[in-house]
This record gives structure tokens, sequence and C-alpha cells, in this order.
């Protein structure tokens, strides 16, 4: 018998699933003999079968209990008699979820419910729940509302469900009649954190979905869907809840975030703990692929079985899968209602267009480059003038509309209209046909007897042709002397560009030395990056000032960046640093997404290193929503890295574990840097909101990541922590050990002083108080800090006398005292006070 009180005690030690009800199911068969003893271990394993997504293995314990308690009711106690009646709750509740029963057998569950209760002196407050979601079950609206009624004037009892679900199952049924501003009142205490309990606020959370947002209450919508989620993903119990937020994704235009949870949770369906469960996932989960397929991703697939399906099939799986339950439910039932929701639900479009859950999941859309028409009374001459300045300025837009209209008008195709026609071809990467207008421009050039630009022309032929280094040297030695201004200046950049795409890069700087134009200051600080990057600096700066004179604001923007880049890798002016970021996002067209990206994210991490982490927030935002609208899911991820760290700096843990696994999802796992960055703050933000189980996870699965020891060891001290708040002491103990070892191999020895102290009173918590005596006194001989050896000695004192070694216990605590109160440490000079004088007494 000793043997099965033992074996309860540590089942009721564990969370509930398959683990608990093995070892239930264990103690059941041991306790055979005891019917007494039995029959309490039977309530616990319907209990456990219950919450450990096993309720069809409940009806039998179930129904031998009421066997038994029926044979004698005078045999068992209050508190017995008590678990029994909650029990009916479950059975009634769980025979509408297996389309097997017959429905006539819930209703004589109901019946039988409201005798014992009533004869046990009880209220029908939990009757008329249960009736109510039959009559919702089977679709009797008017049935339904009239228990609801009920429901809602009855009295409270101890039988009726907790202050937390009760609302509960009331929202879902207001939600159903369409009454959402009632069904939203009334979950208010609940979604509060008033009434909470084992499967609340979650379970109200999810149901609350789409009331909320069906009323515009968007952003209450977007923090359930993440608040609920969280505490339910991966759990078997939930999966009736991953349904709903699938349901949740495809109507707010976040199918995405959909497809990941339903990816995520798949696994789970073939666990389903109803058929009423897997019904809903399936035909909600089919929604959610109908819409990707609407969007245009129907070549997405989505790994079933070790399998990758792709999405459309899966789809018609899910909803056949869904039709056969539900048309099972119906036949049961003699109605159609669980069709009929079905079809209503496949069949459902989205409720918003686009519901941002994270201030980085907005959408961004990229806009052309606006363009202003060239004046309707120009002349053919002047749209060539128009296009080629517009070039020079590398406003190509603008250049194509000038070249368009000259075309429109009737314009010659001579020599200018075919370099125009190039410069199109190369945009477009098209090499060989840019050399044949080229080529073809060249000689229109020359018929016309202009030498100036068909030696421009000759020019940018070379730079497309295999070999043309000598054409464009040749073009550049008669421009040089024969050209215009602007000629030479861009004669001068493309022999540059063709000298350092021959490796000759020395020859090219020596070309654009001395020149004050914009352009070359640009194109010569790119060129000294690698070779004289402090240079570099100094040049990319006085490009920036000659081209703000020169009105080329694309050059100017990407040179701004990569002056903001070049200090960022060789350290400078900080202000100067944020200023060239800044010059990126005040110049750079709307229509330059990447430029702009790339400088938000830019800004964002030189903010995050400075420990300015709260203004770098909305770059980072900005960044993660443009690298996201450009497809370059990559450089998202890698902004998330620090949006995240910036997140949890301000206060916003949900928001940084969120912006962390939608970055580890993308990085590659061997990018030891990122990942365990991500972990860290992950792991910080999960214990920020209360989920210690998952921080511990992740502070442990740090402490071998990292190569450096002191990282290695603040994540298993955060380990420890945590362990040591749960009460784990012994687990705590080895943790604190481990921490301190890895702060001795990174030669921090007051930290290694400070957790052994831990690692100590750990042992101490644990029944060691022998063991925890040599840590402390070991402590001791590491630190030479005041307030350490002051902490130390209070620890030791407190020990020492747990141990009976008083007068020892007094030395310390006197040291404590003595020391805090030189310090000026007045509350702990305090409690070292208050301890003494219990010692002495």
């Amino acid at each position: 018998m000793a043997d099965i009180e033992e074996m309860l005690d540590q089942a009721r030690q564990m969370p509930y699933g398959e683990a608990r009800s093995v070892l239930l199911e264990q103690a059941l068969k041991a306790a055979g003999h005891d019917p007494e003893l039995a029959f309490e271990v039977r309530l616990e394993l319907t209990e456990a079968y219950q919450y450990g997504a096993e309720p069809a293995k409940s009806f039998a314990t179930f129904s031998r209990s009421v066997a038994e308690y029926d044979a004698d009711p005078g045999r068992w106690s209050d508190w017995q008699t008590y678990s029994l009646l909650w029990q009916f709750k479950w059975i009634v509740s769980d025979m509408r979820r297996f389309p097997e029963i017959p429905l006539q057998r819930a209703y004589d569950a109901l019946a039988e419910m409201e005798r014992r209760y009533v004869e046990a002196g009880y209220g029908l407050h939990a009757v008329h729940t249960q009736r109510t979601y039959v009559a919702e079950h089977i679709g009797d609206g008017a049935a339904a509302d009239e228990w609801f009624h009920l429901w809602q004037t009855t009295p409270r009892d101890d039988m009726s469900d907790c202050e937390g679900c009760d609302p509960s199952g009331k929202v879902w049924h207001l939600s159903w009649m369409g009454r959402d501003e009632e069904a939203i009142e009334l979950a208010a205490p609940v979604v509060a954190g008033q009434l909470t309990c084992h499967v609340q606020p979650q379970g109200i959370l999810s149901n609350l979905l789409l009331p909320y947002v069906r009323t515009g209450r968007l952003d209450e919508a977007a923090a359930a869907h993440l608040r609920a989620y969280r505490l339910v993903q991966g759990d078997a119990n939930y999966v009736d809840d991953f349904g709903d937020h699938m349901e949740f994704c495809a109507l707010t235009g976040n199918e995405t975030r959909g497809l990941e949870i339903l990816q995520r949770e798949l696994p789970l369906l073939e666990r389903s703990p109803t058929p009423s469960d897997r019904m809903h996932f399936a035909g909600c989960a089919a929604l959610l692929l109908r819409r990707l397929e609407d969007l245009g991703h129907g070549g997405l697939t989505v790994r079933r079985n070790g399998t990758d399906v792709p999405v459309g099939r899966l789809r018609e799986e899910l909803e056949a899968d869904a039709r056969a339950l539900a048309a099972r439910f119906d036949a049961r039932n003699g109605t159609g209602e669980q069709s009929r929701r079905l079809e209503v639900r496949l069949a459902a479009e989205p409720l918003v267009e686009h519901l941002p859950l994270t201030p980085h999941a907005r959408r961004v859309v990229i806009p052309s480059a606006p363009v202003a028409a060239p004046p309707a009374t120009a002349t053919t001459a002047e749209l060539l003038d128009l296009a080629e300045e517009a070039w020079q300025r590398s406003d190509h837009d603008a250049a194509f509309a000038a070249w368009e209209r000259y075309d429109e008008v009737g314009g010659e195709p001579d020599g200018r209209r075919a370099d125009g026609l190039g410069f199109a071809a190369a945009v477009q990467g098209d090499v060989e046909q840019a050399r044949e207008l080229w080529s073809h421009a060249a000689d229109l050039h020359a018929l016309a007897g202009d030498e100036g630009r068909r030696q421009a022309t000759l020019g940018r032929l070379g730079m497309v042709t295999p070999d043309g280094l000598p054409l464009v040297e040749e073009s550049h030695r008669w421009l040089s002397v024969n050209g215009d201004e602007r000629q030479r200046g861009a004669s001068m950049s493309r022999l540059a560009q063709m000298y350092a795409a021959a490796g000759r890069v020395d020859e090219a700087v020596a070309l654009l030395d001395g020149s004050k134009d914009g352009a070359h200051l640009s194109l010569l600080a790119n060129l000294l990056v690698h070779d004289d990057p402090e240079r570099a600096v100094e040049t990319a700066r006085a490009a920036r000032q000659a081209l703000r004179a020169d009105g080329d604001v694309l050059v100017l923007a990407k040179t701004a960046l990569l002056h903001g880049q070049l200090i960022q890798r060789h350290g400078g002016n900080l202000d100067e640093l944020l200023g060239a970021f800044g010059e990126v996002l005040a110049v750079a067209p709307r229509s330059q997404a990447e430029l702009r990206a790339v400088a938000h994210a830019s800004r964002g991490e030189v903010l995050v290193a400075v420990d300015r982490e709260i203004e770098a927030t909305d770059d980072l935002i900005e960044a993660v929503a443009m690298f996201t609208a450009l497809g370059q899911a990559d450089r998202a991820a890698l902004a998330r890295v620090d949006l995240a760290a910036a997140y949890l700096a301000g206060e916003r843990p949900m928001d940084a574990a969120i912006a962390a696994e939608e970055a580890l999802a993308v990085l590659d796992p061997d990018d030891l840097t990122n990942t365990t960055a991500l972990m860290w703050t992950r792991a910080n933000a999960l214990r920020l909101m209360g989920d210690t189980s998952a921080a511990l996870a992740d502070f442990t699965a740090l402490v071998p990541m990292y190569a450096s020891p002191i990282q290695s060891a603040r994540a298993a001290e955060s380990a420890a922590n945590i362990l040591d708040e749960l009460d784990r002491d012994q687990e705590a103990a080895q943790t604190f050990a481990a921490a301190a070892a890895h702060y001795a191999a990174s030669g921090s020895t007051d930290d290694q002083a400070r957790v052994t102290r831990r690692h100590a009173m750990s042992l101490h918590w644990a029944g060691q108080s022998d063991a925890a005596a040599e840590v402390l006194a070991g402590a001791r001989t590491l630190t030479r800090d005041p307030f350490q050896l002051a902490v130390l000695s209070y620890d030791e004192a407190r020990v020492l006398d747990a141990l009976g070694r008083k007068d020892e216990a007094l030395q310390r605590n006197r040291e404590a005292v003595d020391l805090f109160t030189e310090l000026g440490e007045e509350q702990a000079a305090a409690s070292a006070k208050e301890l003494l004088t219990w010692l002495e007494e």
C-alpha cells in the first residue's frame, strides 16, 4: 500500500500526459486487492486521461467508478463522492464529441447527472451548462438559448466550472449566436488575468479571436492569438484550439503564419483527443490551405508523415476527412448542423485584408519611382537632351520616359536614340543586345560626323565586350583631349571600372586621384575599401559633399551607405556614422527599397550595439518589413536578430520572442553567433512572460553552444536561477556548480565566488548542509570583494547554525554585520542584525 501511495504522489508531481497515465495504470493494477485504494487511483486515472489528451479511455474508468460507488454509496468519503460527481461533467461533455456514441446516451447521462446532483444537494448550474452545449452541437438555437438563459440565471455552486472556465463556454455561445459585443464584455475579467486556471486564459482567448476581429478590435485579436497560441502550442489537448488559430490566420491575411502552425501541429492531428477535435482542425486547416491556393501559393508543400504533400492535395485530404466526420456526427444527431458549419467555414472569405500580428509584420508596398512626364512642347532634340541628363544623374525612369516620348513624336532612329536603347538593354541585363545596339549607335554617330559621341559609345561598347579594355583606353585617350567635360568625366569612370575589373586597381586609383567630381570620388572610395580603409572613409566623406552639389541623389545615397558601413567596420565618430545612414534615408527615393532597408538595418544594428536598443526599434521594424516585401528572407532574419534584442530592451517580451523564433526558423543553424544571440534573447523574453520551462530549456541548451566560457557561465547561471526559483534545489546546485566552472575558465573569479555561494545555498536547501559549508569555505578563497565577503559570511552563518555550530555561526554573522555596515548597505546590515539577534537568543 505504501508503494501505491508513493506512486500516486509521484504521478501527481508529473505533468499530464502518457507518462503520468502509465504510472497510474500501474498503480491501479497494483491496488487491485484494495477496493478503496483502487477507487482513489481510478479517479486519478480518469482525470489523467481527461487532461492527458486520452478522454476515450476515461469512459471505462469512470463507468467502473460509478458501478463501485453505487454498490455501496456509504463507503466513500465526501471528497470521493464530490470527485465522482465532478467527473460526470467530463463524461457527458465527451459523449457529444464521439459520433459512435448514440445521442440518446448523452441525454440519458445528462438525466442521470441531474438526478445525482439534486440528490447530493447541488444545484443545476453545471447541468444547464452541459445541456446548452448539446443543443449548440445539434444546431438547435432556440433550445440552446433557453438552456443558456437557465445557465446564466441559476446560482453557481461547487459543481460549477471554475470562474475562469465558465465564461469561456458562455463566450462561445454568445459568439455562435452573433452576440460578439456581449461575449467580449463577459470575457473581460478572464482576459485581464483576474480569473485563471489550468486551461485559462488560453481557452477563452481562442474563443474571442473572431469576435475581436468582427468588432474591429484588431489589436486585441492579434494579442489574443499570440498569447493563447504560445500557451497551447505542441499540446495534444488543444488540437481543437489549433483549428481556431489557423482559421483566424486564414481570415486575417496571416496565411503564412497559419501555415507555420499547420506544419508544426499537423503530427498531433493523428493524436486528436476526440473525432470532434479532429474535424475542427481538419476543416480549419483546409480553409487555410484554400486561402494559400487563392493567393497563388499552391506550389508550396507541407510535410506529413515524412512526405512533402502539395498544398492542394493536402487540402483535398483534409476536406474529405472533415466532411466524413461531419456526416457521421449529423447521422448520429439527425441534423445537418455539423456539415452546415463546415461548409460555411470552408467557403469563408477574409474578414480583413491583413492584420499585422507584430509591428514588424506589417506589409510594405514597394512604390514605383514617380516619373515626371517630359514637357509636351519639348522638341525631339530637347527630349534627347532631357534623356541624357536624366541618365547622367541616375534617374533612369525619367530618361526612359523622355526616350519613349521621343519615339511617340516621330523622332529619328539616330545614334543618340540607339545609345538609349543600348542603355535599356544593359539595365535589363541583356549584354549581347546592348553590344549590338551600341555598335550600331557608333556607326550612326560616325555617319553624322559626331566623333565625340562615337568615342563615348565605343567606350560603353568596350565595357560589354570581352577583352574590351583596349577599346575603352582608346576611347578615353581621345575624349580626355577632345571631349567636353561630361564626356571626359564619364570616360574616366569607365576606364577606372575596367582597370579594377582587370585586377589593375592601382591604375584605377591613380586615374581617379585628384578628381573633385562626386561620382569619381565615390568610385575611388569603393576601390580603396580593402587596401586603404582609412583613406576610403575620407574619400567617401568628400564624395558625399561633392555629390550634394551635383544633385545625383542615387549615387549620393549609395555613397552615404558605403561611408556609414566603413565607419561601422573600422571605427569612427558615432554621430557621423548615424548621420551617414540618416542621409541615405533622407535622399534615397522610396522606390529604392533595398537601399533604404539596408540603411534602416545598419542604423538599427549600430544603435543596439551602443545600448540604445529602444531607439533602434523603429529602424529595425522598417528593415524587417522591407526585406520581407523584397522577398529577402535571409536579410529579414538577420535584422530580426537585433530587433528581438531591441524589443526585449523595450520591455516587449512577446514581440521579442516572436521575432527571435521567426529568425531562428530561417537562419542557418551553423550560424552560431546569431543563433545563440537569438536563443539568449528568446530565453530572457520567455522568462519575463512566465514561461519558465521554455526559458530553462533555452538557457540549458545554450551552455554547450557558446565558444566563450563567460557566455556559457551566464547561460548556466540563468538556468540555475530558474531551477532555484522552482525549488529544484539539487538540480540548481549542480547547475550553479557548472556555472562556477565556466566562470573559472573565463578568469572571472569574483563571478565564480558569487555562483559558488549560490551552489552552496542550493545544497543547503536540498538538505546537504555539510557539503554546503565546505563549498562556502572554498568560495571565501576566491574573492576579496567586501560585499561578496559580507554575503558569504551571512550565508555561512545560516548554514553553520543549521549544523548546530553556533559559535562559528555567530562569528560569521558578526562579520557580516560589520562589513555591511562599513559598506553602507543599510538594508543588508539590518537583515544580518536580525539574524544575529535570533542566534544570540
